[in-house]
Order: C-alpha cells, then structure tokens, then sequence
C-alpha cells in the first residue's frame, strides 16, 4: 500500500474512534485540521517542501486561506501536526502484530516499522521535521510519552529475562531512540540515498546485542 493510501485509510479510521460525546462541532473542527495535514503531506511527497504554497494546500484541501490561518501560523507547523498523525499511523501498524519470544526481533520490528512511514513520507518533509524542531518551542518528537516509547517499555518488560541483569529499560530505550534518531538525521543528509530500515537493522542491532546478546 502507498504511503497516501495508508494515511487516508488510518485518517478515516480515527475519525470513526472519535468519542461518542464529542459534540459536532469539535468533530468538524479536528476533522478540518486533519484534511489540511493529509493535504499538504501529499503535497510535500509529489513536489517537495519548498515547492509547496499554503494557497496550494488551501486547493488541495478545499478550505479557505483563512480557514488555514484559523488552524496553523504556517505550513512550517503542519509539520509538528505530521508528527502526531505518523504516532497515529505507526499504531495502526502495530496494532495486531503477534510478538515472538525473541526481544530483539521485537524491538528491531518496532522501529522498522517506523522506519517503512518514514520511507514513503519522504527524506525531504523528513528534513523539514527536524528544521521546523530545531526552531520551535513546540518538542513533542522527543516527548518520552509517545507511543513508540510506551510499546517500547511494554516489550522490553515483556521480554526482560533476554536482557543483561541490571539492565536500566529506560536508559536502553533512550539509547536506541537516539540511535535511530542519529541514522534518521544521516538519511536526510545523504538525501535518502540508503535503505533506512537496513541502515537501522544494522545500528540497533549492536546496541541490543551488548544487552541481550546474539539472537537468531
């Protein structure tokens, strides 16, 4: 499935698991702030950040300019928005996954899952994510309450017995999330030009092995 396809499939799933007591009018307002989101992702993907005016993503999304400004300052902003729906599709993906008994294998299935969104959103809106972090007050990629970092905790727990005695999961999640940051930031600089999720096979791989040793 392409990335758009899967965002409008995950899009249309959040809307119906909307709670049954939000009133109309919030439905209307959350629904709104997504459509422009989704548009201006596809956007991004088809003619890059750069490219890309808050006038086109205004006709993308069928909404006025003011309607925009209601939402967001700039298109800079969608980008800390993209974080949010890329934690929603990431669940989505994860959500019926059956898990072995090998920690590293579930840990590595994580984070290549992230990595395959990551793939189809592109290395160039990936760019703009980390610009717009750098400028911004606004932190809530490196917020430790994310869902990647919750299934990270419940695994390892899950999945203690395969780790070195003494092991901290906190600082081992840390470690591996910076890590996976660290690939992250040398794909957008190279442009892409690697394989993502083999580049991070390949780097949590040995941060996991000095913690629970080799594993098939």
């Amino acid at each position: 499935m392409t990335g758009n396809l899967f965002v409008l499939k995950s899009f249309g799933v959040f809307l119906l698991n909307l709670h049954k007591s939000m009133n109309e009018k919030k439905k209307k307002s959350i629904a709104t702030k997504l459509k422009i989101t989704l548009s201006a992702m596809s956007l991004f993907q088809k003619y890059g950040f750069a490219a890309v005016s808050v006038r086109d993503i205004c006709g993308a999304a069928s909404i006025s300019i003011g309607s925009f400004y209601y939402y967001f300052k700039s298109k800079e902003e969608i980008i800390n928005t993209i974080h949010q729906q890329l934690d929603l599709l990431w669940e989505e993906k994860i959500l019926h996954h059956h898990y072995g008994e090998d920690l590293k294998a579930n840990v590595l299935y994580l984070f290549e899952e992230a990595g395959g969104i990551l793939e189809d959103l592109g290395w160039e809106v990936v760019t703009q994510s980390y610009l717009y972090l750098l400028a911004s007050s606004q932190k809530y990629a490196i917020q430790t309450d994310r869902p990647i970092y919750v299934q990270l905790r419940k695994v390892m727990n899950a999945g203690r017995s395969d780790l070195r005695t003494g092991t901290d999961i906190d600082a081992l999640i840390d470690r591996l999330i910076r890590s996976g940051r660290g690939v992250l930031f040398e794909w957008c600089l190279l442009s892409g030009r690697y394989n993502l999720n083999e580049k991070l096979r390949e780097d949590l791989s040995l941060i996991l092995d000095s913690f629970c040793g080799e594993t098939s």
